[in-house]
């Protein structure tokens, strides 16, 4: 295939509103692109949902229809076998752990899974950390779930984790969500930091245990059939901006996880770090899952790799 000619346009689309970090950081690529090219590329970037949710966008990549779009890793759990395991609860100690396992043999492998799929992996944004959230009291051991009535994203794995803590998982819409703290229905629920000040379910839930059980991150895809549209040069070019705008996006990221968290902390929510609480037993309530949610033997091996590398 000849080259993409110059003067060209890309389209990326995206969910979330324009001050978002994500969408922020295509804003961004598309300018350090047209640094890069003096001008000759254009990426237009179409968010606030204007061409569709994340999986009719993913779709629409994968078939060649839309150049570009940002997706959560949890969008492509069903048909990428290494972003199912990367969803997996307390999979990383910590984001240095995840990044390094992403620069690793098993980011090489999530990027061939991905092509295989359609799409190319031009770089993973942060999207921080999900943390348990209470109305009457914190979360610090196992023990502490029993009895609660815990809202769960429609994820089989979180479903049933919540009933190996004691508690009953109540899957329900995020818009739901703040209402159903509010008025009793639930009593906890997680979700990173941003979204837990920003959709003020801070208000009602006053507890924040920081166990930091989920690490999945974004990844900005590009259809595979554009990617073999460009020359080598113009990939290289896409790629250095696509790294810089991740850059971009964790400063972003790491300055709204500051600001979420004085904003709870002055307005009194009880917070408990990771270090303060006993996950042991919520670590091992999760772990138990793997061997149900994996029956790729290899598969578990990774995963067990994943959890003992330094």
């Amino acid at each position: 295939m000849s080259a993409v000619s110059l003067a060209a346009t890309l389209v990326t689309a995206d969910v979330h509103k324009p001050d978002h970090p994500v969408v922020q950081s295509q804003e961004f690529l598309a300018k350090s692109l047209a640094e890069r090219t003096k001008g000759e590329w254009q990426v237009v970037v179409k968010h606030s949902g204007e061409l569709g949710t994340e999986s009719a966008v993913l779709e629409k990549v994968r078939k060649g229809e839309l150049d570009m779009a940002r997706i959560n890793m949890g969008v492509l759990a069903d048909t990428v076998p290494a972003a199912k395991l990367m969803s997996l609860p307390y999979l990383f100690r910590s984001r240095e752990h995840m990044w390094k396992v992403l620069k690793g043999d098993f980011g090489k492998r999530l990027g061939r899974e991905l092509e295989a799929t359609g799409a190319v992996a031009l770089t993973f944004y942060d999207s921080g950390t999900r943390s348990f959230y209470s109305v009457k009291k914190a979360i610090r051991t196992r023990q502490d779930f029993e009895g609660m009535r815990v809202r769960v994203q429609p994820s089989p794995v979180y479903r049933d984790l919540i009933t190996g803590l004691g508690a009953t998982p109540v899957p329900l819409p995020y818009d739901k969500v703040v209402g159903a703290l509010r008025d009793g229905e639930i009593d906890a629920a997680e979700n990173n930091l941003p979204s837990y000040v920003g959709s003020e379910h801070y208000k009602y839930a006053r507890y924040l245990s920081l166990d930091e059980h989920s690490m999945v991150p974004e990844v900005l895809l590009i259809s595979k059939k554009a990617w073999d549209r460009l020359g080598a040069q113009q990939q290289a070019h896409l790629t250095s901006a696509a790294e810089a705008s991740a850059e971009f996006m964790g400063k972003l990221w790491a300055a709204k996880e500051r600001e979420s968290l004085d904003a709870a902390r002055k307005a009194g929510v009880t917070i408990v770090e990771k270090k303060q609480m006993s996950l042991t037993g919520i670590e091992g309530a999760a772990t138990k899952l793997y061997t149900t949610y994996i029956t790729d033997p290899a598969d578990l091996d990774t995963v067990i790799k994943i959890m003992q590398s330094r």
